[in-house]
């Protein structure tokens, strides 16, 4: 197998895509009932997995609502030129995220990006209703659905571990990533978390913004 210099890892809702889909979807689709456990999660009294398990409890989803519900959500606008910059200096660029992969299937497909490599939580539709899959093994975390952090640690152990590791994220669920990538961008929640765990990150708004630092780092060029 070629040995990769660097992987670009993203998270995908709030980051890849401009808003958090997945949290949109649950109070649209649960009317709203989910914000309460959204609360209880971030204060760390609910694990990650838990969590997506009472919010899929929650929601009563007509199919044919879901895809003109998705169409209204845009990615970042910097995303395009920078994945088109990875591929074109041969850094794997791949998604880890904490959402549900029909989402960020539709919305990655919508938009001409369904060859980028996506690990996610899975949901099954059984008539009106979800339930959740876990597809990833955590290994060691007993917190996530899908564990950024050890989705790192496989890449590494699958292209060597001397490959540097980018991590791109915004949120909470976004924690666990920080303390296995080499270099860390982070806004909004994951900000907060970094600057109060005393770690070291790159601030960013937009892909634009990775780009610009990521070449100054010489990693892009």
């Amino acid at each position: 197998m070629k040995k990769v210099d660097t992987i670009v890892v993203a998270d995908f809702d709030g980051t890849v895509a401009r808003r958090d889909v997945g949290f949109d979807f649950f109070v649209h689709f649960s009317g709203g009932r989910n914000s309460e456990l959204v609360s209880i999660w971030k204060s760390g009294k609910l694990s990650t997995r838990e969590c997506l398990r009472r919010e899929v409890a929650l929601v009563t989803v007509n199919k044919n609502e879901i895809n003109s519900f998705l169409d209204k959500f845009e990615l970042d606008p910097g995303f395009g030129d920078f994945a088109a910059l990875c591929k074109a200096e041969d850094v794997q660029l791949a998604i880890a995220s904490e959402g549900l992969d029909f989402y960020i299937e539709y919305l990655l497909k919508r938009h001409k990006f369904a060859h980028i490599p996506a690990a996610s939580n899975k949901a099954v539709f059984e008539g009106a209703c979800l339930r959740i899959e876990f597809p990833y093994d955590n290994g060691d975390c007993r917190n996530c659905g899908n564990c950024k952090a050890e989705r790192i640690r496989d890449l590494k152990n699958a292209h060597g571990n001397g490959c540097r590791v980018v991590f791109i994220g915004d949120g909470y669920s976004d924690a666990c990533a920080t303390r296995a990538a080499d270099v860390v961008f982070a806004k909004r929640d994951l900000k907060k978390y970094c600057d109060n765990n005393k770690l070291e990150y790159h601030d960013y708004e937009n892909f634009f913004d990775v780009a610009q630092k990521l070449t100054e780092m010489g990693v892009l060029s």
